[in-house]
């Protein structure tokens, strides 16, 4: 088939999209429309009808009294000055007899020295509808974590109390095998809130996030290396970072992620000193950060179970910790839009890498 011939084929392919498209010149002419365009102003009863074609869109847009008109007037407006490339709007087309969304999308093109502009409207009410019942799931499910977490954290502590009250009290009378019950009891207890604590951390992290900014990761170290210092005494540990970026995130979160993976760094680095590398390198729109060690590692199987809450490679005697510090560093990564993974192998140390935007984009 020639060049020509397929050029034919063109508007006929374009009118069995089930999206409503039109083609507008540089000053927002309509030149063409599809089938779906025009089938949706029928049913409609608005003025985007066939006979519009060599109107004016934009004029027709600011025509509308609506907010949403406005919006959608001001970004195509954009694109006809040259601000900007592509506009993108979601907005409400709703009739008397049924709700439905709408996602927006102009983008200027450019053929034989003339511009043009490209506009396309996508029925998302299917989309929209399953994320507003899984923004309500979740928010639901943060509600009972909170309400439950915070209703068990009382009794746990009265447990922890009177164990104690007994031991003080009551310590002439047991014998070893009591206190060592005891301490049993109390440290669980003392798990238990702990998992508790980490549990409403994690529950928290989009309903109570601050909004993004601008964050130095070099700042964001610095804090967490003095909240640490102890630790890193302690245990003799070298812990080096290449410069590190600024990236646009919550200053808060991205502090909780780093203390986790450095302390998880500290805690498993076998029978040597720690030793631990920070490193940054810039991919597109983001930065890889990247945290690794030479601790003891982690079996290839097990890349994956590590980020999921309460999952344990060791037992407490082993190693303390609640279960949830990896699963809450996945949890800010993904609010920040980001991805987290670990490469490691048994005995030679594990490197936990993952995406944050940077600040410039």
């Amino acid at each position: 088939m020639t060049a020509r011939g397929t050029e034919a084929l063109i508007p006929a392919a374009v009118d069995t999209l089930p999206i409503n498209f039109a083609i507008l010149d540089d000053e927002g002419t309509i030149l063409y429309t599809n089938r779906a365009w025009q089938e949706f102003g029928e049913e409609n009863d608005i003025e985007l009808r066939p006979d519009t074609i060599g109107t004016n869109y934009l004029t027709i847009t600011r025509q509308a009294e609506t907010e949403e008109a406005q919006t959608a007037a001001a970004g195509l407006s954009e694109i006809l000055t040259g601000e900007r490339d592509v506009f993108e709007f979601e907005y409400p087309c709703h009739t008397p007899n049924e709700q439905r969304w709408f996602l927006m999308r102009a983008a200027s093109f450019t053929t034989d020295d003339r511009k043009y502009v490209a506009v396309a409207h996508f029925d998302i009410t299917g989309r929209y509808e399953y994320q507003r019942q899984l923004e309500r799931s979740n928010e639901r499910l943060q509600q009972f974590a909170y309400v439950a977490s915070h209703d068990l954290q009382e009794p746990l502590r009265m447990v922890t109390s009177y164990l104690q009250l007994l031991e003080r009290r009551y310590s002439d009378e047991l014998d070893d095998d009591a206190e060592e019950f005891i301490e049993f009891a109390v440290d669980g207890a003392e798990r238990m809130e702990a998992m508790i604590e980490g549990l409403l951390t994690y529950s928290r992290v989009e309903t109570q996030g601050d909004s993004f900014d601008s964050i130095d990761l070099e700042a964001v170290l610095d804090d967490v290396l003095t909240d640490l210092g102890i630790r890193i005494d302690e245990t003799d540990a070298e812990i080096t970072a290449d410069p590190l970026p600024t990236v646009s995130g919550d200053a808060s979160q991205l502090r909780q992620l780093f203390q986790n993976l450095l302390e998880n760094a500290l805690q498993y680095s076998g029978e040597q000193n720690p030793r631990v590398s920070l490193s940054a390198t810039r991919d597109g729109d983001e930065w890889i950060v990247s945290v690794s060690d030479e601790g003891i590692g982690i079996d290839h199987d097990d890349t994956d179970r590590v980020f999921e809450v309460f999952q344990r490679l060791h037992s407490h005697e082993e190693y303390e910790g609640t279960g949830i510090g990896l699963s809450l560093c996945r949890r800010v990564v993904e609010r920040h839009g980001g991805e987290i993974w670990v490469d490691s192998e048994p005995g030679e140390g594990s490197t936990f890498s993952f995406t944050l935007p940077a600040a410039d984009t």
